[in-house]
């Protein structure tokens, strides 16, 4: 199993993002970063994974379909930011939020 120290040096010889190897596995690019850093311990389920995840985007890579995968997800991402403000209330935007009221408040007593 690689130290963390000898994780990050396998993605950076093969020149990939925290986020590439995140796309390729199922840890999240913020996981991946904190094992790198020493923050999260690395976990045999973790250390498999990011070894998957280095492995396919630098195969990825190899076969020309890196950039495809990445806008791919990129327009999953919009698509989906899409549906999510499509089933937003309309009517209460700007609405504000009962609690303290804020300094710029012309009915606060001093």
């Amino acid at each position: 199993m690689l130290s963390r120290f000898d994780l990050k040096d396998y993605r950076l010889e093969r020149e990939l993002s925290l986020r590439d190897v995140a796309r390729y596995c199922n840890v999240c690019h913020e996981l991946i970063g904190q094992v790198e850093r020493g923050v999260v311990r690395v976990t045999k389920h973790n250390h498999d994974e990011i070894i998957k995840g280095i492995n396919a985007a630098s195969q990825a890579k190899a076969y020309g379909t890196f950039e495809a995968d990445k806008e791919k997800e990129k327009a999953e991402g919009m698509a989906m930011l899409d549906r999510t403000k499509e089933k937003e209330p309309k009517g209460k935007q700007g609405a504000k939020k009962p609690g303290r009221p804020s300094k710029n408040d012309p009915g606060k007593k001093s």
